[in-house]
């Protein structure tokens, strides 16, 4: 049975946190399920498990969990987890892990949201397509976007992770590699390193070793976070476990996508997908601390829905939202750091885009998360959209004041200034305001407009007019210190072997 849930407090309600200073942190978050539904669904997860269990394509990996204590049939490839198993992987599991940037200051520490921590937010990874919300246009990505948005992101200060594009206008074979290779030149952020398979990955690594020092600091200061997927319902393919071993030789932190489509690859009900979903998570946590003791992994949730009437999914609807909510208290009932991508929109409208990430970013800091991805996605994830970045950078801000909370105590309650006031209404007149004018901080909008309609009027500027006025000074102004002229060559060496070894 899963332990209780436990109430997050800070132990000194005036104590700023290190991501937003001056900023107290919320004391306690959205809980949907009851410790009797978590208890039901832990249980239904674990039985799933144990009678249906993953499957999992590759020989090594069987051996290895066999030896721990699965139930093994090599035939078909079928592996039976005991909730043993789970307990033990839940030990094993970090609870904390460093994700560093190319620079230390972009440093950040990954562990359950609360405590005075605060989420990470991360871009889209994946995208093929690019959009401008100013002219309704849309493109293939090529390889100048992915620095481009490198530069864009290490200027927006609300971003901690950068996920990687997929340009259209190189060689395919060795995309993954090039565009690895000019996000490390252009930017100092964390990178979400996507990758095609094990054979690419390899020379990926290479690259992060390089600019890391050597293997030793990559490991100490993991400078790109990798990836490995489950495959819904249940299911590990042969080149992901092959990635796996070969993140588990750096230690690098993974996220393994469980991406359930609600009425396609996973139960119509919603408590059906949660259950699937967290056994799925559940697994794959086995797996990941199985073949690689103590690799840092997220509990991440990619949830879609099926509509039934048109037969195209969704990645934001409210039946998403209760999902991926549940989800990620389980999350922080296990006290794994929670991610999931909830802002990655059907649509490309600009009112319905900002519709929905206000709902879908309010709703999952509020119940924990850890990590929110999918920044500037739409379409699905197959589309991005720079001023949608920085858009979002700012609603992230205004998240982030949310978080904060309010500081209460003896002198911010203000019993004697309210009193002293009696009845008058004078508080700009107060010392206490003056005092406190600059201590207590308030949320100050960049893109947001709060004008009278009269004057707004005479300059009618649209959030989109700002936000490319934003751009624009970004790229032209802010400046990211360029690799050490060794490095660059070594990362065209690295590029060069891998076109040549890779091209078909």
């Amino acid at each position: 049975m899963p332990k209780p849930i436990k109430k997050y407090k800070n132990s000194k309600s005036n104590k700023p946190f290190t991501t937003c200073k001056g900023w107290t942190m919320i004391d306690n978050f959205y809980n949907m399920l009851t410790d009797e539904k978590l208890s039901q669904i832990h249980e239904a997860s674990i039985e799933v498990l144990e009678k249906t269990g993953l499957r999992v394509d590759h020989p090594v990996a069987l051996e290895k969990l066999a030896a721990a204590g699965a139930r093994v049939e090599k035939g078909n490839q079928r592996v039976y987890l005991s909730s043993d198993m789970v307990e033990q992987a839940l030990k094993t599991a970090p609870k904390s892990f460093t994700c560093a940037g190319r620079t230390p200051e972009f440093d950040f520490l990954v562990r359950k949201t609360g405590q005075d921590q605060m989420p990470s937010f991360r871009t889209v990874g994946g995208a093929i397509n690019i959009y401008n919300l100013s002219t309704n246009e849309s493109r293939p990505i090529g390889i100048k976007d992915c620095g481009d948005m490198t530069h864009l992101v290490d200027g927006l200060s609300n971003l901690n992770i950068l996920g990687a594009l997929t340009p259209q206008d190189i060689q395919l074979e060795t995309y993954d590699i090039e565009t690895l290779k000019i996000m490390l030149e252009k930017g100092r952020k964390h990178i979400w390193a996507l990758t095609t398979d094990s054979k690419n990955l390899k020379y990926q690594l290479e690259m992060m070793e390089a600019v890391a020092g050597n293997r030793q600091a990559l490991s100490k200061r993991p400078i790109c976070s990798g990836i490995v997927c489950l495959i819904a319902p249940l299911y590990f393919p042969f080149d992901e476990i092959e990635r796996l071993l070969l993140y588990g030789e750096y230690n690098l932190p993974v996220r393994v996508p469980l991406a359930p489509i609600i009425g396609a690859n996973a139960p119509y009900t919603l408590a059906g997908t949660i259950t699937q979903t967290n056994a799925e998570a559940l697994g794959s946590l086995v797996v990941l601390q199985t073949l690689c003791p103590k690799i840092p992994t997220w509990y991440y949730a990619l949830v879609q829905s099926m509509d039934m009437g048109k037969g195209y999914t969704q990645f934001v609807n409210p039946e998403i939202m209760l999902v991926e909510t549940a989800l990620m208290q389980l999350a922080r009932h296990y006290d794994l750091p929670a991610a999931t991508s909830p802002v990655m929109g059907n649509s490309c409208q600009a009112h319905q885009i900002m519709f929905e990430r206000g709902t879908s970013l309010t709703m999952t800091a509020l119940a924990g998360i850890n990590e929110v991805g999918g920044v500037g996605g739409i379409e699905n994830g197959l589309t991005t959209s720079p001023e949608l970045v920085v858009i979002e950078n700012e609603i992230i801000a205004y998240v982030k004041r949310l978080l904060g909370g309010v500081d209460i105590n003896q002198e911010t309650m203000a019993v004697e200034v309210i009193i002293r006031d009696d009845h008058k209404g004078k508080y700009l007149e107060d010392p206490h305001t003056f005092n406190h004018l600059r201590k207590e901080t308030r949320f100050k909008p960049y893109l947001f407009d709060g004008r009278p309609l009269l004057e707004w009027q005479k300059n009618p500027r649209t959030i989109i007019d700002r936000a490319v006025e934003k751009m624009a000074a970004i790229m032209k102004d802010h400046s990211v210190p360029p690799l050490e002229e060794k490095l660059t060559q070594e990362l065209d060496r690295i590029l060069k072997t891998a076109k040549k070894q890779l091209a078909k």
